[in-house]
């Protein structure tokens, strides 16, 4: 990369360029870069028709006018960008139309060290809310001709859980050989740990910085597909289930930050005194090679550990589930729940059906509590949900559990009813599956690592569709409900 590479800014849903002016002061002051070698990505993000698509490819097209990239995509002049909110979704979208498509290659792609403050990369509680007419009311635009108009296909993909975060995320992230890495693009995730404070805070949902849910900000995720498919038929001599891991990249510095919000981590720029994100924004920006960069990112884990010290709040995981049937199908209609259970009531990775005692129930809800708190079904489609889990206090139940019962086995019990008298998914395994067990030899065989903070984990789960509407004889039938 030269001296003085060019840089790039790009901003979130219902924002614009206007908002970071002292953020590009800023960057002059410190000489990173020049008036005309930092440069703001706007987009219109509130009209109702636009799509991650037409962004990346307004973006691409633009950047071979400003003559960063040739016509065919390749590197003229290689940039930074430093992304907000929203921006995380826009600038990961357009890496993967251009560059990721055909398998990824660094050297080819212009851009090579990102920064990005408080991204939305796994979605906002206040994405559904925007679509709303009292969000329509308050961020939608007021011109005639697009009258109330939020931006709701940005929104969709935004909305948490939703089916674009799931499909980018296979795209960019679970991929053979990360992007993101000390060689590679170098990732810089930066994000408050506040709450928004007088009016504003109304609207804080836990786990956030106002906005953004902090373990979303961050592309640690991994994918588990828990299978219960048997395309046999051979319930009784097939293994009750199967996981499958797909692991994420490991190679990026996040960092959370004390006494910063969603938005004072943008405006922070614009005081007399620079300030901690300044800093570690500066820091990203002027580390050189890959050994450098693997110090700087080992060194955002000890401040986001201080930070969480510091402040005393508690650290979340979240889950993003997805069920399917074994044709690939959504399934929109299922619950999931939780129990606590004596570890000597577990075989082959399930309980089968026992009454739950007294002290179990207890520490299930408060599991439940913990695990399966701030749930969210997507609003266009429902076969994917969202879970915000707290995982110490999921722990420190588990933990006092132990201490009461002895032995004990954290399981998953998953529903879904009958489509109709004839069609209907196959349940039978699907009660009580162990996903954590304090006897190691007797579930790790089965079932991976579950609770990992600031991290998203991904969940698939596939069920065996049924149908008794088919039959197969050498007699005749007449037709059902011939009159």
């Amino acid at each position: 990369m030269s001296s003085s590479p060019h840089t790039l800014i790009i901003h979130g849903w219902s924002d614009c360029s206007a908002s970071f002016q002292d953020l590009k002061k800023r960057l002059l002051h410190h000489r990173i870069g020049k008036v005309d070698t930092i440069l703001y990505a706007d987009y219109e993000s509130r009209e109702d028709s636009i799509t991650y698509n037409d962004i990346a490819d307004g973006l691409q097209r633009r950047l071979i006018e400003h003559g960063m990239i040739d016509a065919a995509g390749r590197c003229k002049k290689p940039f930074q960008a430093i992304i907000h909110s929203t921006g995380g979704l826009v600038i990961r979208h357009w890496l993967w139309r251009y560059y990721g498509q055909e398998g990824f290659d660094p050297a080819r792609c212009p851009l090579k060290r990102l920064i990005m403050l408080a991204p939305a990369n796994f979605g906002s509680p206040l994405a559904h809310r925007g679509k709303s007419f009292l969000g329509s009311l308050f961020k939608g635009r007021w011109k005639v001709g697009d009258f109330l108009e939020v931006g709701r296909g940005l929104l969709e993909g935004l909305e948490l859980g939703s089916p674009y975060q799931w499909q980018l995320a296979h795209r960019d992230l679970l991929v053979d050989v990360p992007w993101f890495q000390a060689d590679g693009v170098q990732l810089t995730i930066l994000t408050g740990i506040d709450d928004y404070t007088g009016l504003r805070g109304w609207i804080n949902k836990p786990g956030t910085d106002g906005t953004i849910v902090i373990a979303g900000a961050s592309v640690d995720s991994v994918k588990l597909r828990l299978d219960f498919s048997q395309p046999s038929g051979d319930w009784d001599n097939a293994p009750p289930l199967a996981w499958q891991t797909i692991n994420p990249p490991e190679e990026f510095g996040f960092g959370v930050l004390p006494d910063l919000d969603h938005g004072s981590i943008v405006s922070a720029f614009g005081r007399r005194q620079p300030g901690l994100v300044e800093e570690v924004v500066l820091r990203a920006l002027r580390t050189r090679g890959a050994a450098e960069f693997r110090d700087f990112t080992a060194e955002l884990e000890g401040l986001t550990a201080a930070t969480y010290l510091e402040t005393g709040k508690p650290v979340f995981q979240q889950f993003i589930v997805h069920a399917v049937d074994d044709h690939g199908a959504d399934i929109n209609d299922f619950t999931i729940e939780c129990t606590v259970f004596r570890i000597s009531k577990t075989r082959e990775g399930l309980v089968p059906r026992e009454s739950v005692s007294r002290a179990e129930a207890h520490y299930s809800q408060r599991v439940g509590r913990a695990f399966l708190a701030e749930g969210h079904t997507h609003t266009v489609n429902p076969s994917y949900r969202r879970f915000l889990a707290e995982p110490a206090a999921v722990t420190a139940a588990l933990k006092e559990a132990e201490a009461e019962l002895g032995p004990v086995a954290l399981a998953l019990h998953i529903g879904v009813p009958a489509v109709d008298r004839g069609i209907y998914y196959d349940t039978r395994k699907l009660r009580n599956i162990v996903i954590w067990s304090s006897d190691l030899g007797r579930s790790a065989q089965r079932s991976p690592d579950f609770f990992f903070p600031n991290t998203t984990t991904l969940v698939e789960l596939v069920v065996d569709r049924r149908t008794d509407y088919v039959t197969l004889g050498p007699k005749p039938r007449p037709q059902r409900g011939r009159f």
